[in-house]
């Protein structure tokens, strides 16, 4: 029955159109017909929407670059080598013809500040700084631009400077300047050695010659002429023995250690007397500290490197 029902569906769809060819609505009224007959079919309508209102409805990527494997960093990039590009004609300040001055305009004139030394941030503090994960050989690229960006013409465009002071090692608000020391209003120069567990706090003055350390003559205080050598070896290496007296307080350690805290301290005093004495001192071990302590004891061990005898049972 159903499919006598189908065949004469299809029968009257077929003389239904070749009876309307002429009028354009017969279509959608054979497929009404062919619906009612049971006949799947597709509605011509769904196709009539423009592929050009359905791109619209996708969401587009905020960067060219969205689609890279890190595409802030590549969007970064970019970004500097377009300001390069930008101010890769930058002159900076135009070159004058030399003036030949007087000795009195040479003390008068202005001191030229000296053009800033950029260093940037290490690895880690640059990824936080842009918000991504970085890698050591992205870190160097990111360097090289910045240094490209460093190397226009002085004085640099201030759109430049205000991308370079982002990325400095250090901040101009955080930079300390390092105070000098000098001598007291006595003619005293302090300063501090350290040696193991040893502190040793020295004031130098000019004079004839005398050490005491805690009150005591040198030769009374260390038994050992080695550790009085060790004391006066920054003052033998200068030929200043006979040049400056010497007060050490020292305290803490053994005898080997105050002896080498007092020589440290007594060589940087001697520094701030006379600066062009570095090299001697530097040459003679009498500026920079041994970093070397006592090992400590591990657990399971007699000693620091010493282990107890092995038994079998």
């Amino acid at each position: 029955m159903l499919a006598s029902l189908r065949r004469s569906g299809v029968t009257a769809v077929g003389k239904y159109l070749s009876s309307s060819v002429s009028r354009p609505l017969a279509l959608s009224s054979a497929v009404t017909i062919a619906n009612v007959c049971g006949v799947r079919t597709l509605n011509t309508q769904q196709y009539t929407q423009p592929k050009d209102d359905l791109l619209a409805l996708r969401e587009k990527p905020e960067s060219l670059s969205y689609f890279t494997g890190n595409y802030k960093y590549n969007d970064f990039l970019i970004e500097l080598d377009a300001l390069h590009k930008q101010y890769a004609n930058w002159k900076g300040a135009e070159e004058k013809t030399p003036i030949v001055a007087d000795s009195d305009d040479l003390v008068n004139a202005e001191r030229v500040p000296e053009p800033t030394v950029y260093s940037w941030k290490l690895r880690d503090k640059m990824s936080q700084t842009l918000q991504i994960p970085l890698k050591t050989s992205q870190w160097r690229k990111i360097t090289l631009h910045l240094n490209a960006l460093a190397s226009l013409p002085k004085p640099l465009p201030e759109p430049v400077v205000r991308v370079l002071q982002k990325y400095e090692r250090f901040d101009a608000t955080q930079q300390t300047s390092v105070k000098s020391k000098t001598l007291d209003e006595l003619g005293r120069a302090y300063a501090v050695g350290r040696r193991k567990e040893s502190i040793a706090r020295c004031w130098v003055v000019e004079g004839e010659g005398k050490i005491l350390v805690n009150g005591v003559e040198l030769s009374s205080y260390f038994q050992r002429p080695s550790d009085c050598d060790q004391v006066t070896l920054p003052l033998t290496a200068t030929e200043n023995l006979e040049n400056y007296n010497v007060w050490a307080v020292v305290n803490g350690g053994g005898s080997s250690g105050q002896s080498q805290a007092v020589k440290l301290g007594v060589g940087k005093a001697l520094l701030i007397h006379n600066s062009e004495l570095k090299p001697i001192l530097r040459q003679a071990g009498c500026v920079t500290r041994d970093p070397r302590v006592v090992e400590r004891k591990k657990e399971g061990q007699r000693k620091a490197r010493a282990k107890y005898t092995w038994v079998k049972r």
